[in-house]
């Protein structure tokens, strides 16, 4: 990974790498970001070749810096969501057993028990002057078999899954979707995607190993900032979740405004309804709209439909593999299954993980003989193409995430006086997928109010976890089973009976 930001920066030292809405960074300055950066990690006591080290950093010119200094150095980078809950991240923490943090101040105020455990005086970009002759870089050889990033995400169990990638996986992963997209060095996409997501390390990745220049400006919650960002930098491209684009429909000047020098528009980590998926298009002609699908044990990217395609593709679509990746849709026994029927659908090709980190029963159930077993029930078109008819188990997508209820239920219980906690997915009218969060109180709970225990997700949850209501109910519906009853709530949710 590194050498391959090397031989990007000795063809483009002095030309932009990433530009904030205060200041521009060259391909030079910033890998000598990356050096200093490096330097400090290698003065950590215990540091050594393959040491994990958390990644607690927003968006920004030090999160990249960052990033590819742990590499450097030879570790291994773990990047978490900056707002991650602290029990989350304690097991995170246990879990990877990292040697340090890297983080920012108003990440320690928050979590002030990392204080003993972050690297200090993280070098900021304002004290980069200067550029360093790339032929005197020498970082840290590690084979491309190596271990070179965890990313966490739910499991079917709910808890945490790390997700361990090699410097293989990320470097074929981005030379695919620089393949298919026709990615050119003149690339200025405006990185809106949290790089400690999948999805938004692709973009990372893909762009920045091209020798693009990566916007970071715009802010989702002024979505207009996006749209005037995209022109005022004069962008080629955006790439968001089904979310973004529903409020830039619905919400801003989207479909008034005009980009002229947008080259394309792409979508994943969830579904998009077709119809606004054909709208985007519209909208945005000529450059081309993208409907991408992936999953983060896939390094990000696993199949796309062609953009000519759109308009004739049914809801569900996700169209075709990406370059190097072959996809088979298959029934319980691994038997291909014939067009027309419904079956599991797998993966397989460079870019499929090594495992989950230290859960061997886990990396069983998902791989088999090389191929991924992506948990997602898909059939054939008529034309040839994937659609997604539905996934096996419980594991939903909000707003380009992947959520476990059963998260929300474990922060539910270990933070409120409850006797019972269920969270379920619905439907929102206008905001697509969300949770919603059941509870069953004891008497002496009886001062828990629905307002209270809300006001406390939204100030400890990422904004995906966060339940869209919540309700106190006396007891929690038991279907024929005995089991709750979690289709009759999310059925509840959906209609706003609460």
């Amino acid at each position: 990974m590194v050498d391959r930001l090397l031989e990007i920066t000795a063809l483009h030292s002095e030309q932009p790498a990433v530009s904030t809405s205060e200041r521009t960074l060259s391909y030079g300055e910033l890998i000598l970001l990356v050096r200093q950066i490096s330097e400090q990690l290698s003065g950590v006591a215990g540091f050594e070749s393959g040491s994990r080290v958390v990644l607690l950093v927003p968006n920004s010119v030090e999160y990249i810096a960052a990033f590819y200094a742990v590499l450097f150095a030879g570790g291994v980078v773990v990047p978490v969501p900056a707002n991650t809950e602290s029990g989350a991240l304690k097991n995170i923490l246990d879990s990877t057993q990292a040697i340090c943090t890297i983080t920012t101040t108003p990440v320690l105020r928050r979590h002030p028990d990392l204080e003993e455990f972050t690297v200090k005086g993280m070098v900021s970009e304002e004290s980069v002057t200067g550029t360093v002759p790339v032929n005197t870089l020498q970082p840290v050889a590690r084979s491309e078999k190596s271990l070179a990033a965890i990313f966490f995400t739910s499991g079917s169990s709910g808890m945490p899954k790390g997700v361990m990638l090699s410097h293989r996986n990320l470097i074929s992963n981005a030379q695919s979707i620089q393949d298919y997209l026709q990615l050119q060095a003149d690339e200025r996409p405006l990185c809106i995607l949290p790089f400690h997501h999948a999805f938004g390390n692709s973009v990372l990745q893909s762009h920045l190993l091209q020798g693009a220049h990566l916007i970071l400006d715009g802010n989702t919650i002024f979505p207009e900032s996006i749209l005037e960002a995209m022109i005022r930098h004069e962008c080629t491209s955006l790439s968001a979740v089904p979310d973004l684009y529903r409020i830039l429909l619905e919400r801003t000047s989207f479909n008034q405004t005009r980009f002229p020098h947008l080259r394309y528009m792409s979508v994943a980590g969830g579904a998009l309804p077709h119809a606004q998926a054909v709208e985007i298009s519209d909208v945005i002609h000529p450059a081309r709209f993208f409907v991408m699908y992936g999953q983060t044990e896939a390094t990000a990217r696993l199949a796309y439909v062609p953009p000519e395609k759109l308009a004739g593709v049914s809801d569900g679509t996700i169209g075709q593999a990406i370059p190097g990746v072959t996809l088979q849709i298959v029934d319980e026994s691994g038997q291909l299954v014939n067009a027309g029927m419904v079956g599991e659908l797998r993966a397989r090709g460079p870019n499929i993980m090594q495992g989950y980190w230290r859960d061997a029963e886990e990396t069983r159930k998902r791989i088999h003989n090389g191929w991924l077993y992506t948990g997602d029930l898909a059939t054939f078109d008529q034309s040839g193409r994937i659609v997604i008819k539905g996934r096996r188990n419980s594991l939903v997508k909000i707003s380009g995430y992947r959520v476990h209820p059963a998260d929300l239920e474990q922060f539910a219980l270990r933070t409120f006086p409850l006797s019972q906690a269920v969270a379920v997915p619905f439907e929102a009218k206008n905001t697509g997928t969300r949770l919603a969060l059941y509870i069953e109180t004891t008497p002496e709970d009886a001062g828990l109010t629905e307002a209270e225990m809300l006001s406390v997700c939204r100030s400890q949850l990422p904004r995906q976890l966060v339940p869209d209501r919540i309700r106190i109910l006396q007891k929690i519906p038991l279907n024929h089973a005995m089991k709750v009853d979690r289709v009759k709530l999310s059925e509840l949710a959906a209609v706003g009976d609460l």
